[in-house]
């Protein structure tokens, strides 16, 4: 897999370039999103989203930016919007040459004019740790010279003599073009629709030029002095609305102005949206216009900020605006170089493993290897898109922040998705493990884990990472958290060695056992018959979707994957104990083996369903035992201790492989059962979203549960072959997501897809679970790579 880039016969078709959505993040919760064709589709679209001090609900600022080009004595419209009764206008993707991410930042370019045009280019970036986001356009000749100094121009090539300086001054003012940009603003949460007043105009205070060309504001709300070449705005949606600002800078020469207009636009349609049933019209303020000119020149640029900072502190000179594109992107290749390095680079067991495989071939050495670091370097950056720091003042008073979390800089955090912007806490663990194994982040997942610990309560977690501002009391009702904290807790203890955590998180899992076997108010119970953990209520395991208040897929009883996560976990505390016994002698030894070992008899002998080949989902449940064939009996051998018989995973895997396997993961229910859903109804969706989608994350349990049926054999012989195997249908079941990263949200892992073919996304375009899931599938895969390096050449 290469570098995303799209060219004219994809930019030019609508329906391809409206379905394709990019992002870009600032680390701090705030970012950018839109489509390639440049409209609009979810009100979560938005040049500048950033999150307010005191509020963990972000808000839309700047919505979009649509350009007119005056080239040649000829207005080009490069916006593009739909609004309510269908109608795009303007429809400036017809004039999208290519499209682009570089280091993850989306670069457009356009074509003006016919075979002797130019070309107008724009990039996007926001820079780590910033709530402002930049636009930037220059000119791109299309006249260049070649070795003899002779000069082509445009497409055909045409050949002159070698230009003299006066002529390349005069082919610049030929090719010079007058832009007038269209700041579209808004002040509202970043998923709600915003309703426009006559009566209701934005505070728009214009800034004058400073001749002295130095900047001259301390206070944001006051008019301040702007360096030549530079224009914009200060902007407040109302009297004590948070400001933003808006800044153009060019060159001098550019003579940026910003004209006030204080116009609303209405009924901008948002596809996505209106698909699903939700409100899907939104009106944007226009609080004025910014005019520049540009040439062709590499220096000569034009850089639209938007930014919640203080405007003092903004960079207004067009050379320090290059630099931190460049340190932007830099700093993206600085991020993920590391990583990579342990699989590929040089001194790297995989990258000795394939070097070996290559000379043994005498064979080019390109084609798998780069394909493969590259489609990493895409999970590693679309991994650290939903890692936040937050700052103590971004969630509270410092006094707040110190008590639940102590004397910290800054709280790291996970977001689940975009755009739904949860913070869901099962996902939050089953993410910890692929995240630390793969980019080493390992202060941030100790400092997630510790606080966590903190949230303990009849040994539950609750269902959503709490922030310390927020009030109210969190909702307790997943009883599998408690069970992937254990899971997480020892994925970084194994990658980290930091035994003195297990040794400060220990007795808050201690107690958490106690209250499971006891049972707590919340309806989790060991059954102290079969020593089995029993779920009362509803909707209390990951399949949580909830219709009217009912859960649509009840799983009341004992269901597969929760006590296979309860074996698991009670294995791992049985294996802590005796290692921290054996430091602390005050420490006893907790009659752990006494209750894994009645679980794991109990297990084997009431899930196998022998009339199908399978486990059952559910047993002891309202209806007695539940057969339906569906993904969460994988867990039952795919967890460090598996609980199932070793004689019995093959026919499960087999079953699970034919039934639910899919090429972006498996289905939550096998399509002939009663029930089904093989489309996801956007007016349904919590209907269908365990009865038939597929979701990406599974295959992370179904890669380690290849993994462990492969490792069955015995026979070295048989053990390598088995290895080979699982190498070729592991890597085969991770390659559909390299072509995946070009479609729906680029660059990002989609969590859910329908069951049916064409198997469509967009339920969740971009997943935390799934995407840190692959990277711990593809770091699981790399270690059979690894022992088996001429596997390199045979996939």
């Amino acid at each position: 897999m290469m570098p995303i880039t799209l060219d004219r016969s994809i930019c030019c078709d609508l329906n391809e370039t409206i379905s394709r959505e990019w992002l870009i993040t600032n680390g701090l919760g705030a970012y950018a999103a839109g489509t390639v064709a440049g409209t609009l589709t979810r009100m979560e679209h938005g040049l500048l989203v950033a999150c307010p001090p005191d509020s963990d609900v972000p808000q839309l600022l700047l919505a979009k930016i649509d350009e007119e080009v005056v080239f040649d004595q000829r207005t080009y419209y490069l916006g593009t919007n739909e609004y309510r009764d269908g109608v795009l206008s303007p429809s400036g993707f017809v004039h999208l040459e290519t499209f682009r991410l570089e280091e993850g930042f989306p670069v457009f370019t356009y074509r003006l004019g016919g075979l002797d045009g130019i070309m107008l280019e724009k990039r996007i970036w926001m820079q780590q740790g910033h709530d402002t986001t930049y636009i930037q356009y220059r000119v791109i000749r299309t006249t260049t010279s070649d070795k003899n100094g002779h000069r082509r121009s445009g497409i055909t090539g045409a050949l002159s003599n070698t230009p003299s300086r006066i002529d390349e001054e005069n082919e610049q003012e030929q090719q010079s073009v007058t832009l007038t940009m269209l700041p579209f603003t808004a002040y509202r949460p970043y998923n709600q629709p915003q309703h426009g007043n006559n009566d209701w105009h934005f505070q728009v205070r214009p800034h004058q030029k400073n001749t002295e060309h130095a900047l001259d504001a301390q206070d944001s709300g006051h008019t301040a002095l702007l360096p030549a070449g530079v224009a914009g705005c200060t902007i407040r949606a109302w009297e004590d609305a948070r400001p933003y600002h808006l800044l153009a800078v060019g060159q001098p020469r550019s003579e940026a102005t910003f004209i006030p207009t204080d116009v609303w636009y209405w009924n901008f349609l948002r596809r996505q949206d209106a698909a699903a049933g939700r409100p899907a019209l939104d009106d944007l303020y226009l609080p004025g216009v910014i005019r520049a000119t540009l040439w062709p020149d590499e220096d000569a640029t034009l850089t639209i900020i938007v930014s919640t900072e203080e405007l003092a502190t903004q960079t207004l000179r067009p050379h320090q605006l290059g630099y931190s594109y460049r340190r932007s992107v830099e700093g993206q290749k600085q991020l993920l170089s590391e990583t990579p390095h342990r699989y590929f680079g040089e001194g790297g067991e995989a990258a000795r493993a394939h070097r070996l495989s290559v000379l043994s071939m005498n064979t080019p050495t390109t084609a798998p290897e780069a394909e493969d670091e590259a489609f990493l370097r895409s999970l590693l950056r679309a991994s650290e898109r939903f890692l936040l720091q937050r700052h103590p003042t971004q969630t509270g008073t410092r006094s707040d922040h110190e008590q639940l979390f102590g004397r910290i800089e800054s709280i790291p955090d996970l977001l689940s998705n975009y755009y739904k912007l949860e913070r869901n806490t099962r996902d939050t663990l089953i993410a910890l493990a692929g995240i630390v194994v793969s980019t080493g982040h390992y202060s941030e997942t100790a400092q997630m884990l510790r606080s966590l610990a903190r949230t303990f309560k009849q040994g539950m977690l609750p269902q959503t990472l709490p922030l310390p501002h927020v009030q109210g009391e969190p909702l307790y009702r997943d009883a599998d958290n408690t069970l992937w904290y254990c899971y997480a807790l020892d994925q970084y203890l194994q990658t980290s060695q930091d035994y003195e955590l297990l040794n400060e998180l220990y007795p808050y899992l201690v107690e958490s056992i106690t209250w499971y076997v006891q049972g707590n108010e919340y309806g989790v119970k060991v059954d102290s018959g079969d020593g089995l953990l029993m779920l009362s209520g509803t909707a209390r395991t990951w399949m949580n979707a909830e219709q009217d208040g009912v859960a649509v897929t009840p799983r009341t009883g004992k269901p597969v994957e929760v006590n296979a996560l309860w074996y698991n976990a009670l294995s791992l505390l049985h294996e802590w104990s005796q290692r921290l016994a054996r430091t602390n002698a005050r420490l006893s030894r907790a009659p752990y083996q006494e209750l894994l070992t009645r679980c794991r008899a109990s297990f084997q002998q009431k899930f196998w369903y022998a009339e199908g080949g399978y486990l059952f989902d559910v047993i002891e449940g309202q209806h007695g035992d539940d057969a339906a064939l569906r993904p969460n009996q994988l867990f039952a051998f795919s967890l460090r201790y598996p609980v199932l018989n070793e004689e019995q995973r093959a026919p499960v895997l087999a079953v699970v492989t034919k039934n639910l396997l899919t090429p972006y993961g498996l289905r939550t229910l096998a399509p002939d059962a009663e029930g089904y859903y093989g489309t996801l109804d956007a007016r349904q969706e919590e209907r269908t979203l365990h009865q038939g989608s597929i979701w990406t994350w599974l295959l992370g349990a179904y890669i380690d549960a290849l993994c462990h049926v492969g490792q069955l054999k015995t026979d070295t012989k048989n053990t390598m072959e088995s290895e080979v195997q699982t190498l070729k249908r592991g890597l085969r079941q991770l390659a559909p997501f390299q072509q995946h990263l070009a479609q729906g949200m680029l660059d990002m892992i989609g969590g859910v897809f329908d069951g049916d073919m064409p198997h469509q996304g967009g339920y969740l375009p971009a997943s935390l679970s799934g995407t840190t899931e692959l990277l711990r599938a593809y770091h699981t895969l790399t270690q059979v790579r690894v022992r088996q390096p001429h596997l390199v050449r045979s996939r």
